[in-house]
């Protein structure tokens, strides 16, 4: 993998002054395998030890927590909560690192815990020892030895650092390049590199954080791969490269409680309505069929006295197509019943065409809905996931405020003073629109996808404002990776909400479209 020791290693010399003397306020966890570290000086240090997404890094998105609790994270919470970091390293170049946590017991002597990250793919672990090494708890246990692992890992027992391979090189202690990757803390990934610059300096140089992306496949490293070709983006530090490639390559959102409840619900109820849909339109394509039979009642009426009591099917004179065509009849039926069997089946077809256009528009709407639910909860922060589950209903009574909190959109300022505000959610984007809006403001919404609403306040909205709003629109809609995104805009007045309709659905009218690419730089820069 990529998160290798080298990786850790320069991510350590990053982290420094940020980490380095930071307190601990609080312990979070996003579900049993991810926790978080919110820490003094405004950081956020995650954890990930879930499979092939192991890693650490600071994060910069929002997050909202899990309610859930277990032994492992009451452990944290007790040693960890209001000590600072007081040293922090790496185990020569292994995928192992080391936190020192320093705080006052209940007596007020000062006392250390050691929090170990053993980065190892599948078999991650998080370890909590105290300052003679001897465990306290452990995400995962090790009750008996194997071949794999020949420790035990249990409270009470005394860590030891997993045995290393005797063969294997420190790759900062040694000039030798050598023709197999025999390095410690090596991925292949960086091997190539090595092999290919028959060099081994230059990792130790300076930090290079890049994506390369190259046919279907993305990597990343902390270092330009020179021996790969493709297409590659830089970013300023090695956090936003881990943020970037786990959130938006991998997509591997920063789950909790709320969002797999959500995530749950939207993936059962989309099968279910997709599942409808394709029968709906089956129906239709059958119904449709079935229209012709008025043709074949009229040829029936036409020659119901050459029909027999007990024929199975008879030839008659096509006059629509001037041709003999020959009909099934039901041998059970008198003819005048046969006639009328077929043009039932016709009425039917009609009526049943009429319904099923009321209803397989109904159904692309809800499917609408549950696509701009799946974006929102994409973008959702801290408290609005739980809006949307309030939203769909998924919450106890009990758990319900009897008093409900405005819903908090989010609000930007430009540097002339004018105010844009944006919903993330339908909640939101309905109170945003409906109810904090006035007739003046200036609505915004992406063309033709999901996407938020936007509210620009100004008195005299400049081009600046408009290409400002509607970049933020674009940024905060489904479009946000594209480029020239279509973003519509008019005034609050001509938007009108859809009567009947989930969600937040509006038609707008006497509006324009401007063109922006969504730039978070931009935003940021131009926004206080």
């Amino acid at each position: 993998m990529s998160f290798d020791g080298v990786f850790i290693r320069h991510l350590c010399r990053e982290l420094q002054n940020t980490i380095k003397g930071a307190r601990v306020n609080r312990v979070k966890c996003l579900d049993k395998a991810v926790f978080v570290l919110e820490l003094s000086k405004g950081s956020n240090l995650l954890f990930s030890l879930s499979g092939a997404g192991t890693h650490f890094r600071l994060i910069r998105s929002d997050y909202t927590p899990s309610g859930i609790t277990f032994p492992f994270l009451t452990a944290l919470r007790k040693h960890l909560e209001s000590g600072y970091i007081a040293d922090f390293y790496q185990i020569e170049n292994d995928r192992i690192v080391v936190f020192e946590i320093e705080k006052a017991d209940y007596l007020g002597y000062r006392e250390r815990s050691r929090l170990i990250g053993e980065m190892f793919g599948r078999n991650a672990n998080l370890i909590l020892t105290d300052e003679k090494g001897e465990i306290i708890d452990s995400l995962r246990k090790t009750y008996v030895l194997n071949d794999n692992d020949k420790r035990i890992v249990v409270p009470k027992a005394k860590y030891q650092i997993p045995a290393a391979d005797a063969e294997r090189v420190n790759p900062f202690a040694t000039d030798a390049v050598c023709e197999q990757n025999i390095y410690q803390g090596v991925s292949n990934l960086c091997y190539g590199e090595i092999a290919y610059r028959r060099d081994l300096s230059f990792l130790d140089g300076p930090t290079t954080p890049v994506l390369i992306k190259q046919d279907n496949k993305t990597r990343f490293y902390c270092l330009d791969l020179t021996h790969i070709e493709g297409e590659r983006q830089y970013f300023p530090d090695l956090s936003s490269l881990l943020e970037e490639y786990f959130l938006t390559i991998r997509k591997l959102n920063i789950h909790n409680a709320e969002q797999k409840i959500l995530e749950n619900y939207l993936k059962r109820e989309t099968n279910k309505v997709r599942n409808k849909l394709k029968k709906q339109r089956e129906e239709f394509r059958a119904a449709r069929e079935n229209l012709n039979l008025k043709e074949t009642g009229d040829l029936l009426a036409a020659s119901l006295h050459l029909i027999r009591e007990g024929d199975n099917k008879i030839t008659v004179w096509d006059f629509y197509r001037d041709e003999k065509r020959e009909i099934t009849l039901n041998p059970k039926l008198s003819p005048a019943e046969n006639m009328e069997a077929v043009f039932a089946k016709y009425r039917k077809a009609k009526r049943t065409i009429e319904s099923l256009n009321e209803q397989i528009k109904a159904t692309e709407e809800e499917i609408r809905y549950l696509e701009t639910l799946e974006e929102q909860i994409a973008m959702a922060g801290t408290g609005g996931l739980r809006e949307i589950i309030e939203e769909l209903g998924l919450v106890k009574a009990k758990q319900a405020s009897k008093k409900k909190p405005r819903p908090q959109y989010l609000v930007y300022k430009d540097g002339a003073g004018n105010m844009i505000m944006v919903g993330k959610n339908n909640l939101q984007n309905n109170y945003l629109t409906h109810r904090v809006a006035r007739k003046n403001d200036y609505f915004f919404h992406v063309k033709g996808a999901p996407g938020s609403h936007t509210i620009l306040r100004a008195a005299e909205p400049t081009n600046e404002a408009i290409t400002l709003a509607a970049t933020i629109a674009a940024y905060h809609s489904k479009n946000r990776y594209s480029a020239n995104v279509a973003v519509d805009y008019t005034l609050v007045k001509h938007v009108k909400k859809i009567p009947g309709a989930r969600g937040s659905f509006v038609t707008y009218s006497n509006h324009k479209t401007v063109f922006v690419t969504p730039d978070w730089e931009f935003i940021k820069n131009s926004t206080t």
